[in-house]
């Protein structure tokens, strides 16, 4: 698929158009230079042609800090990704600074398809000067307001031109398993991501929350491919707005993923982690539990899988791996698990025995009886597979307490091996 990377300065308005070429509010727009630090991928439509684009990083070469070298790195590799780039320059300051020439070098020396493009243009006396401009080397800019759509027709019309009609459309692969990896700051998510890959996709940074926005990239691993979303660390109690706001787009993945990988380490278990397990029973989400850092595990490990099943007990149904993203170590066990799991969702189980199991289940161990009430059920069905939604018409529904719908549950479970797979009761009473 013939591919676009919008490059330039911090705070230039990135990912305000990345967010208006793909219609989607999927990269973080905030009023904070530096706010989308991974390069993100999004697919839009220009015109009748169907082509990627990836949102990057503000470059700085002035700032030396670990963060921007990392950002700069990341923004190179999405332009070497790129068929086309867009150089985006904010245009209210009417003036062309270092920064911008040290771009342009960049992309002269990548010999890369550019289109130079003046945002913020619907701010008074802006983008008055584009003489100034032409001595980048890319002819004359385009005038733009992605927040404002102004010149966008202009910018996907030169966009257009550059499209190769055998680059023209390829559809994004539909139907591959969507995996999240979820967890809290620092807990190694994108260097997890980063080993599975074979190279730094995410950026990694011993500075907790280092990846802001969703970053989705497909896997291919024994002939196999996979979604994989490595998501913002969610952190628990007050959020400052960026935080709240990168929160939310961590919870979307979740929310959107078939399987999540609960990323937990091994060297630091604590109430952010049962927090966090609270939301994927919240959100019915199956998973696999992936237990980090197994190269620091320096105490005894039956004492760290004791403290796991005590905080996770609710999720314990999540099949378990232990690995170092670091060090390689146990990632083919990842992609053996959620081919498990993934079968599992995908189990047919046929209404006729579902029902008989079920009926079974609760004639072996039925609930106490209520006064001289007896317990009559008047019809089982399955809802959905992923979550695996069973709903129970019953004539009171008081006979299911909480403890024995997670019996009921158990036992279906064990018997159809959905091992990882999120089950739940929905218990009905028959109209009167």
């Amino acid at each position: 698929m013939f591919r676009v990377a919008i490059v330039g300065k911090a705070n230039s308005g990135k990912s305000t158009l990345f967010n208006k070429l793909i219609k989607e509010s999927k990269a973080t727009t905030f009023e904070l230079p530096g706010t989308t630090r991974d390069y993100i991928y999004g697919e839009g439509l220009v015109f009748d042609k169907k082509i990627s684009f990836l949102d990057t990083g503000g470059i700085s070469f002035d700032d030396k800090t670990e963060i921007n070298k990392k950002i700069n790195i990341q923004v190179e590799i999405a332009i070497d990704m790129s068929d086309l780039i867009i150089f985006l320059i904010d245009g209210s300051y009417n003036n062309l600074t270092e920064e911008d020439r040290k771009i342009a070098k960049l992309l002269h020396k990548k010999k890369k398809d550019v289109i130079l493009a003046l945002n913020k243009c619907d701010i008074k006396d802006s983008c008055l000067e584009t003489y100034l401009y032409l001595e980048l080397g890319f002819g004359e800019p385009i005038k733009i307001s992605s927040l404002k759509n102004i010149g966008l027709e202009n910018l996907l019309n030169e966009i257009y031109k550059r499209i190769p009609e055998e680059k023209e459309v390829t559809v994004f692969e539909k139907n591959l398993p969507k995996i999240a990896i979820i967890g809290k700051p620092n807990t190694g998510k994108s260097t997890l991501l980063n080993s599975i890959l074979g190279y730094e996709r995410s950026m990694v940074s011993k500075e907790p929350g280092t990846t802001r926005d969703v970053i989705e990239h497909i896997v291919k691993f024994k002939n196999k491919k996979y979604l994989f979303l490595d998501t913002p660390g969610i952190k628990k109690g007050l959020l400052k707005d960026l935080d709240f706001y990168i929160s939310l787009r961590a919870l979307k993945a979740l929310k959107e993923s078939d399987i999540v990988l609960f990323l937990i380490s091994c060297d630091n278990i604590s109430r952010t982690d049962e927090h966090l397990m609270s939301l994927l029973l919240k959100n019915r989400k199956s998973g696999i539990i992936i237990i980090n850092k197994l190269d620091l595990i320096k105490e005894d490990l039956d004492k760290i899988l004791n403290e796991i099943s005590y905080r996770l007990n609710d999720i314990l149904f999540y099949p378990q791996v232990m690995i170092s993203a670091l060090k390689k170590i146990n990632l083919n066990l990842i992609f053996k698990l959620i081919d498990i799991v993934y079968e599992n969702i995908n189990k047919d189980i046929s209404e006729n025995k579902l029902k008989e199991s079920i009926y079974k289940i609760i004639n072996n161990h039925p609930p106490p009886k209520k006064g001289k009430k007896d317990l009559k059920i008047y019809d089982i069905k399955e809802l959905s597979k992923n979550p695996r939604l069973i709903e129970i018409v019953v004539n009171d529904k008081e006979f299911f307490k909480k403890d024995y719908i997670r019996y009921i549950i158990n036992k279906i479970r064990e018997e159809y091996k959905l091992k990882g797979v999120f089950i739940d009761l929905i218990i009905r009473e028959k109209k009167r």
